[in-house]
C-alpha cells in the first residue's frame, strides 16, 4: 500500500469513527516477517509483534 492509499483509508476512516492504528513499517517490503525469503526483516518483525500482541490482548480477553 502506498502511502497516499494509506492517508486514503486513513481519511475514510476517520470519517467513519473508526478506532484504528496503521503504520508504515520503513525500508521493508511485503513478506518482512516470513524468515524464509528476502524480504525478512528481523528489527521490523520485533516491531511487529510488539504492537500486535498488546492490541491481541485488548481485544480477545475479557476486561
Amino acid at each position: 500500500m502506498t502511502p497516499e492509499a494509506l492517508r486514503e483509508l486513513n481519511q475514510a476512516l476517520d470519517a467513519a469513527g473508526v478506532g484504528y492504528t496503521s503504520e508504515i513499517y520503513p525500508g521493508t517490503v511485503h513478506g518482512f516477517t516470513m524468515s524464509d525469503t528476502d524480504a525478512f526483516n528481523p528489527s521490523a518483525l520485533q516491531h511487529h509483534w510488539d504492537r500486535l500482541l498488546p492490541l491481541l490482548d485488548r481485544t480477545l480477553t475479557d476486561g
